[in-house]
């Protein structure tokens, strides 16, 4: 039986990566975000498993990182969806939108909420010597 050697490759430093912050790399051909968990590196790919927007952008609270775009929320220790799309509007916007747009908006943002999202593809992460390496998917 034939098994073949995992590939890893070096993607950044730790000190690149303060507690509570997330970096966006590039690995195997693909955008990877790395998050630092209370001093724990995770990585996941970038993209959100909606519309692929960049979860760097989004925000990292405790283990969960929130899209930019529709606001879905993935465990990074998992790649789990544990929060679904939203559409959100700022409160001053509202309040200059004609009543029939607020509507339309209402109705959207039930669809959406409704839309299946995928997990995150996730890797294994290494720390050795200050640099932070990562195995091609698990």
């Amino acid at each position: 039986m034939h098994v073949e050697a995992a590939e890893i490759t070096q993607v950044a430093r730790l000190s690149d990566i303060p507690i509570g912050t997330m970096k966006r790399v590039r690995a195997f051909d693909q955008d990877v975000l790395l998050s630092n968990v209370a001093g724990k590196l995770y990585a996941t790919q970038d993209s959100c498993g909606h519309q692929r927007a960049s979860l760097a952008k989004g925000t990292l609270e405790g283990s969960v990182v929130t899209c930019p775009l529709h606001h879905a929320k993935f465990d990074v220790t998992t790649g789990k969806n544990v929060g679904g799309m939203q559409m959100s509007m700022p409160p001053e916007l509202m309040a200059k939108i004609p009543q029939e747009v607020m509507m339309m908006f209402k109705k959207t943002s039930e669809i959406v909420a409704e839309i299946d999202i995928q997990p995150l593809k996730t890797y294994a992460v290494e720390v050795r010597d200050g640099s932070v390496y990562l195995q091609r998917g698990k």
